[in-house]
């Protein structure tokens, strides 16, 4: 075990400045969050301003203002939570780490070096999955403590309950888990971190796509659970101060049969020489 430790602390100090500046990122979105709401004059000036969108509009962009007057501050907050750039920021640095970490090395022939001494491939590769759970647990925190320090700054008008944060942080953990571990499926089959980037996030695109449109175009209404993000909802999390618990244990199921596959195809795969 101490060596499955000492080899996840080394991949993880190898992309150390790239994943600090991605948390930074991530935690300056949602600090943004709360100065930009008490701009408007809190939740009560921007319910006069989404009444005057179009339902068409509405519907695109999957606002709708009856339920964000009922949820106040904490629904416009949690808008945070499902924007694009969030989830870019995130998907970046847990699919970087998977990339980089075994197909990367992999392709630079580093893999090797751990492999010649008494260590098994699976324990190579188990360092990996804890790795990628390290930084799933570190995205999860930064974007709450973010909003945190941004609604202590800004201090929005609305009502507020902190404390539900703390379901968003499980709702997002076990979104980057099922992320982070399919990618390091595609890693341990891949031999370059080119490749994983690619597949991992045309996935990531078209699972968001399919989950975005879902509400709005019928035919993928029949397809849109299986997209990963129709098991997240951390608007219902931040109003209720409840996650899902289906939805978050099919997340955590989809990312433990990823992680099972990756190990069991990286341990029987044809490595470089």
């Amino acid at each position: 075990m101490s060596a499955i430790v000492r080899m996840t602390g080394r991949v993880l100090r190898s992309g150390l400045p790239g994943l600090i500046a991605l948390l930074a990122g991530l935690a300056l979105f949602e600090f943004v969050q709360p100065l930009v709401i008490a701009s408007f004059g809190g939740a009560q000036g921007l319910d006069a301003i989404m009444d005057r969108i179009p339902p068409a509009l509405q519907a695109f962009t999957r606002t709708r203002p009856e339920f964000l007057a009922l949820s106040g501050l904490a629904g416009y907050l949690s808008l945070g939570f499902t924007h694009p750039l969030y989830i870019v920021l995130a998907g970046a640095a847990v699919i970087g780490f998977a990339a980089r970490a075994l197909a990367g090395e992999i392709d630079r022939g580093i893999v090797q070096i751990p492999l010649a001494r008494p260590i098994s491939r699976s324990a190579v590769y188990m360092s990996r999955v804890l790795g990628v759970a390290t930084i799933c647990g570190l995205l999860a925190v930064t974007g709450p403590a973010g909003m945190v320090a941004g609604l202590l700054y800004a201090r929005p008008q609305g009502e507020f309950v902190y404390g539900h944060l703390g379901a968003v942080a499980l709702n997002g953990l076990a979104l980057f888990w099922a992320i982070g571990a399919l990618s390091l499926w595609g890693s341990a089959a891949a031999s370059t971190a080119g490749r994983v980037v690619a597949w991992a996030i045309s996935l990531l695109v078209l699972s968001y796509f399919i989950d975005y449109f879902a509400g709005i175009w019928t035919p993928l209404q029949a397809i849109a659970f299986l997209s990963i993000f129709a098991y997240y909802d951390p608007t219902a999390a931040l109003v209720s101060g409840h996650a899902n618990g289906t939805s978050v244990a099919t997340l955590a199921v989809v990312g433990a049969v990823a992680a099972l596959a990756g190990l069991v195809t990286f341990t029987r795969r044809d490595l470089p020489a």
